[in-house]
Order: C-alpha cells, then sequence, then structure tokens
C-alpha cells in the first residue's frame, strides 16, 4: 500500500514540475514577445537609440533565459533565437527599416516556434 502512495507522490511531483516548466516558458516568451513588440514600435516612432536599447534588453532576458529552455527544447531552436536577437541591434537606423521589420518578425516566429516545440508533445 505504501508503493502505491509513493507511486502517487511521485506523479503529482512530475505533473506539477512539467506545469511549472510549461507556465516559465510560455511567461517568459510572451515576455519577449512584448519586448520585441515594444522596440519595434519605438523604431517605427523614429526613436532608434531607445529601440536600440530595448532589442538588446531583450536579447539579454532571452539569454538568461536560455539557461533554463535549453533543459526542455531543442538547442538549436534557441541558438537560432539568440543569434537573430543578438543581429538586431545593428539594424536600428533609419536606413534599414524595412530589414528591421524582417528580423523582428523572424525573432517572433522563432519565439513562437520555441513555444510549439515545447507545448506540440501534450
Amino acid at each position: 500500500m505504501n508503493r502505491n502512495w509513493y507511486a502517487v507522490a511521485l506523479l503529482f511531483t512530475l505533473t506539477f514540475l512539467l506545469y511549472l516548466s510549461g507556465w516559465y516558458v510560455n511567461t517568459t516568451l510572451e515576455q519577449l514577445d512584448t519586448d520585441l513588440n515594444t522596440a519595434f514600435v519605438c523604431a517605427e516612432a523614429g526613436n532608434y537609440s531607445q529601440a536600440r536599447q530595448c532589442f538588446i534588453e531583450a536579447a539579454a532576458a532571452a539569454q538568461e533565459h536560455s539557461r533554463f529552455w535549453i533543459l526542455l527544447i531543442r538547442r538549436s531552436l534557441i541558438d537560432q533565437l539568440n543569434q537573430t536577437l543578438a543581429t538586431i541591434p545593428s539594424y536600428t537606423t533609419a536606413e534599414n527599416h524595412s530589414d528591421l521589420a524582417v528580423e523582428t518578425a523572424r525573432a517572433r516566429a522563432q519565439a513562437q516556434q520555441i513555444r510549439q516545440s515545447f507545448f506540440s508533445c501534450f
């Protein structure tokens, strides 16, 4: 009878950890999407220095969250996202506005792929 309780406790613990992992992935990716959108809106308004700073902060946050994402998601997806985020600040000029739009859309799509990669198993 004790074995059954241990099995139930273990199953509950694993389910809870899986829920927390999903919550963390979803929350951090939503925040990244919000940060990218905010930075792009700043660039559209012509405030390129603030947009550049916002993109740099978004890239730093994603790099920090990558330490935990790597435990849950394929590394290649995370590396692609981090590479894209690292290049975006160089496009925050008036001459590169269309490139900035493309790279921001690419980063947002890669974040969506990461979310789908985690949640597609369930």
